[in-house]
């Protein structure tokens, strides 16, 4: 078996602007440069989601990547800060179990819609700076600011720091997209250390903490439960790429379908249902998490192939998506085909915390905009657009659009 090195060029196919038009029809093939196997059928895809004794999550970037310069991020952070620690992504149980059960009290259906009214005011005021007519980047503009702004209440992140969360976050995702070079590995662990010192100012202040949100929950944990600083921050930072990064993507990619797919936003005005499948089909069919990796924990039969233990596995959600084998087509609202079944926000115990959140955020402004918008436009070519490269992760870079307002 070859090298279990991830390079970017080997799945260009699967990375980018490409991956979510096509399926591909070998539902599980064996990269030769890398060794890795890629599952892509929404079937296998599943099976493993659904078995983290066989399948663990236990992966590293040193192993997906071989020329990731381990030893100067890990000097960064020893110097700066402290190392990450396991917690949700990348954990198994019975660890992750002490993990997830911490975060789930925030997440809680009731407390999300707690937060409705905050995200309707959020909404209200960038769509009043989207003027009718104008041409308006709206992935900068409305699809950044509502997620980023959301979770920053969850950390106690004032407005005026708003840019530094955005950079870490950006940082972050940019390393475990497994395509950075050096320098950008280098930058995302002094941005990682940046991250540290700032959040352990709050920790250790829990009296200061809004109550209610997540630092401060994962703040008296530290007291009342025993987690590490380690162990905060890492939560911490991982929550805070994943309570925005997904969200944003989704909504930039439904504007997009509003905007240049024929008859949609009267579709999605006309129907009662219309937002919230619109949510759903987007996040299918434009998965925000291209795809995960998992780790065989002895040897085992996957799809027909005998699977070696410790064998890396790509599972390419945007693929399982399209599965023609579980979705009758791939088109926006069909009467033919329910999204209820997609695996964008992840299963089992690794489903994603924040999806009941992230699900009122799409609904709540994608319900304004066809409220506001009789038509959008988008303001070049559908060529020209351009998306993040990245196998782990996918969104427009920018998505400039006008709009007409509806009659009074």
């Amino acid at each position: 078996m070859a090298t279990t090195a991830f390079a970017l060029a080997d799945f260009a196919d699967q990375a980018g602007e490409s991956r979510p038009a096509v399926w591909s029809e070998a539902p599980l093939w064996q990269c030769e440069r890398t060794g890795i196997w890629v599952v892509e059928s929404h079937g296998l895809v599943k099976e493993v989601l659904a078995d983290p004794t066989l399948y663990s999550s236990k992966t590293t970037l040193s192993l997906l990547q071989p020329d990731f310069p381990a030893a100067e991020v890990e000097a960064i952070y020893r110097s700066g800060g402290v190392l990450w620690t396991r917690t949700l992504q990348t954990n198994d149980p019975p660890s992750h179990r002490r993990f997830r059960a911490l975060v789930e009290r925030v997440f809680t259906a009731s407390r999300v819609e707690a937060m409705v009214p905050g995200i309707e005011a959020i909404v209200a005021d960038l769509l009043a700076a989207w003027p009718e007519g104008e041409v308006v980047d709206v992935a900068e503009a409305v699809s950044v600011p509502l997620p980023l702004r959301v979770i920053a209440g969850q950390l106690a992140v004032a407005e005026s720091d708003l840019g530094a969360l955005k950079r870490w976050s950006d940082s972050a995702i940019s390393a475990i997209g497994l395509g950075a070079t050096r320098l950008e590995h280098l930058v995302a662990a002094h941005c990682g250390v940046e991250f540290q010192q700032f959040m352990l100012q709050r920790l250790r202040a829990p009296a200061e903490l809004p109550p209610g949100t997540l630092v401060a929950l994962v703040a008296a944990a530290g007291v009342e439960e025993g987690f590490s600083e380690a162990e905060q921050l890492s939560l911490l930072h991982q929550l805070m790429i994943a309570g925005h990064e997904t969200t944003t993507s989704t909504l930039s990619s439904a504007l997009y379908c509003l905007a240049t797919v024929p008859t949609l936003l009267e579709r999605v005005s006309a129907e009662p249902t219309g937002v919230r499948r619109l949510v759903e089909d987007t996040l299918r069919l434009h998965a925000p998490v291209q795809g995960l990796f998992r780790v065989t924990t002895s040897p085992v039969t996957l799809g027909g192939h005998d699977l070696p233990s410790r064998a890396v596995l790509a599972l390419r959600l945007a693929s399982a998506n399209r599965d023609p084998a579980r979705f009758a087509d791939n088109q926006l609202l069909s009467p033919a085909t329910s999204s209820a079944a997609h695996l964008s926000f992840g299963l089992g115990l690794h489903h994603c915390i924040g999806a009941t959140l992230a699900r009122r955020e799409l609904q709540v402004a994608l319900s304004a905009v066809v409220a506001r918008f009789a038509c959008l436009k988008l303001a070049l070519p559908t060529e020209s657009l351009e998306y993040t490269r990245s196998l782990m992760t996918r969104s427009l870079l920018r998505l400039p659009l006008s709009g007409t307002y509806r009659a009074p």
